[in-house]
C-alpha cells in the first residue's frame, strides 16, 4: 500500500528549511523582476547622440528616488548587487553609466547591463571577494579609462596634480568590517600602494567657475577630498541649468536624487571637506 503522507511529514526542520529557501528564491526573483522592469523603462528613453547625453537623460529619470548608503555591503559572500530602487552617490553614477553604455551597445539587454555593471565595479570585471571591488573612485576612473568607457578630462581643462597618498581604508580599519580579515586587509593595502603609483589631476574649487564652459552635460563630476588619505568625497553628473553647471546627484543631505539648487561652484564652497573636482567623460 502506498502512503499518502507528505514526503516532508515528520520532518519539521526539513519543511522549515525548504519553505525558507523557497521564500528566499521568490524574493530574489521578485527583486530581479522589478529591476528588469526599471531597466526596460530606462532603455525606452530617448537615445542621445553620445553616451554622456543618454546618461544625463537616464539620470534625470531617477530624480526623486531615495538615497541609501551601504547597499553593496551585504553580509554574505561578495556578489554583484543590482539595486535600481535606491542609491548612494557612487552607485548612482555607476548604475547610470552602465545603463548608458548598454543603451549604446549592439545588444542593450539586462544581461549586458549586468556585465557592464560588473566591469565597472570590479577589478578586471571579476568578483573575487571584498578586495576585488573598486573601493576608491580614483581607481574606478583609471580602470574605466583603460577599458575605454571614459576619458579623464581633468588635466586637459586646467587640472593640477593631486599630490596625495591614498590610504584611508587601511588607516581606518575599524570602519570596515571586512578589513578585520588579515588577508582582505593585506589585499586592500596592496591595491592602495599600487594606486598611489598613478598621478591624478583635479581642478581646485576656486577655479571651477572659470572652467564651467569646458564641462559638458553628462560629464561625471568627482569631488576631491581634503580628508587625509581619501581621494574623493562625492560623485554626480554635470547638468547645465540657466547657463551654469549644477550637480545631478544622489544627495545624502536631501536623502534623494536631486539637481543641486546652487551651481556646482557654490555647492563646493559650502563644504570645507571638498577641495575641488575631477571631470570624467563617458565615451
Amino acid at each position: 500500500m502506498f502512503s499518502t503522507m507528505h514526503p516532508f511529514a515528520g520532518q519539521p526542520m526539513m519543511r522549515f528549511y525548504c519553505i525558507a529557501l523557497l521564500i528566499l528564491i521568490s524574493n530574489v526573483l521578485l527583486a530581479q523582476s522589478a529591476d528588469q522592469l526599471v531597466f526596460k523603462q530606462k532603455m525606452e528613453l530617448p537615445k542621445g547622440e553620445t553616451t554622456a547625453q543618454s546618461a544625463i537623460t537616464i539620470a534625470q529619470s531617477f530624480i526623486g528616488q531615495a538615497y541609501k548608503a551601504g547597499t553593496l555591503d551585504v553580509p554574505t559572500k561578495e556578489q554583484l548587487v543590482c539595486n535600481l530602487k535606491d542609491f548612494d552617490c557612487w552607485t548612482f553614477v555607476e548604475t547610470v553609466s552602465a545603463m548608458a553604455v548598454t543603451k549604446h551597445s549592439s545588444k542593450p539587454d539586462f544581461a549586458v547591463f549586468l556585465n557592464n555593471l560588473k566591469k565597472l565595479r570590479y577589478r578586471d570585471g571579476k568578483i573575487d571577494g571584498y578586495a576585488s571591488r573598486l573601493h576608491y573612485f580614483k581607481e574606478w576612473a583609471i580602470r574605466a579609462e583603460e577599458n575605454k568607457i571614459v576619458q579623464d578630462m581633468s588635466e586637459m581643462i586646467g587640472g593640477i596634480p593631486a599630490e596625495k597618498e591614498i590610504n584611508f581604508m587601511t588607516r581606518h580599519r575599524d570602519l570596515y568590517p571586512h578589513l578585520q580579515s588579515s588577508e582582505t586587509f593585506s589585499a586592500v593595502a596592496n591595491y592602495e600602494n599600487h594606486l598611489n603609483k598613478y598621478d591624478f589631476y583635479y581642478i581646485p574649487k576656486a577655479n571651477v567657475r572659470k572652467i564651467e564652459s569646458q564641462i559638458q552635460d553628462g560629464d561625471i563630476i568627482a569631488i576631491t577630498s581634503n580628508i587625509e588619505g581619501l581621494d574623493f568625497n562625492h560623485e554626480g553628473f554635470a547638468f547645465r541649468k540657466n547657463g551654469r553647471i549644477h550637480l545631478l546627484h544622489a544627495s545624502q543631505e536631501m536623502k534623494k536624487i536631486i539637481i543641486s539648487v546652487e551651481p556646482l561652484a557654490d555647492y563646493l564652497n559650502r563644504f570645507k571637506k571638498h577641495s575641488g573636482i575631477a571631470v570624467v567623460r563617458l565615451l
